[in-house]
């Protein structure tokens, strides 16, 4: 056997013992229906919303309780830029939200600490 060929099959069979699992994190989702209470203007436009339902995703899931009053800017549903504002509801009306959400760790001014970075995507009315 050639010395390259034996240190592959080496490296191969070391590798997983010298490194430690990790584990990616996943979107946690809550799918709720809300109601408007009030489409704040300052300090900068969001929608205030009181949860009338929801379902979680899954059983570890952390849902907002029914009843609770939600602060948010409303997103696309895929997420990715925030709906425009004449698209928003207005007071009294419902809506659907694909709230979610991922936990992890943050950096800011040297610093590490937990955070939850959080999406509220409008899904239908």
């Amino acid at each position: 056997m050639n010395t390259h060929a034996s240190c592959l099959g080496l490296l191969a069979l070391t590798l997983p013992l010298l490194c430690e699992p990790v584990q990616a994190s996943t979107w946690q989702i809550c799918e709720m229906e809300l109601r408007v209470v009030e489409v704040l203007k300052r300090p900068y436009p969001q929608l205030q919303a009181q949860v009338v339902k929801v379902k979680p995703k899954s059983a570890s899931v952390e849902c907002p309780q029914p009843g609770s009053l939600l602060t948010f800017t409303p997103e696309t549903p895929d997420y990715q830029a925030t709906l425009p504002r004449r698209q928003w509801p207005g007071k009294g009306q419902s809506m659907r939200v694909g709230y979610r959400y991922l936990d992890g760790v943050c950096k800011g001014d040297g610093n590490s600490y937990a955070c939850r970075i959080k999406h509220y995507p409008v899904v239908g009315r």
